[in-house]
């Protein structure tokens, strides 16, 4: 199975209105270009953080962690892979369409 490759350029993070999540805080629904999507698997998840050595010389130095959710995501129609992310810090959500990682 052959998948197409967004036109919109995937460094450009998309800021995610998540419209449903589980108890312990994973997404299961979401709006992404005004169109309502339902995961139907989650592929992988992973924590990330920022690069905070980078800061070393300022006075503050803040460890900020994201988590993030690839899944296969669709409203009626063909499935479509997205990368959701958490930031913790402020709790951000933001979402980029992204290629199948199976």
């Amino acid at each position: 199975m052959f998948e197409r490759k967004s036109s919109d350029d995937l460094s450009q993070n998309q800021l995610a209105k998540i419209c449903l999540t589980t108890q312990s805080g994973d997404p299961v629904e979401f709006i992404y270009q005004g169109v309502r999507f339902h995961i139907s698997e989650v592929l992988t998840t992973w924590l990330q953080s920022n690069p905070w050595w980078q800061k070393i010389n300022s006075d503050q130095i803040n460890e900020e962690v994201s988590r993030y959710w690839q899944v296969e995501a669709a409203p009626i129609g063909a499935l479509t892979t997205f990368e959701i992310e958490f930031n913790q810090s402020d709790n951000s959500w933001q979402i980029r369409p992204s290629s199948r990682g199976k």
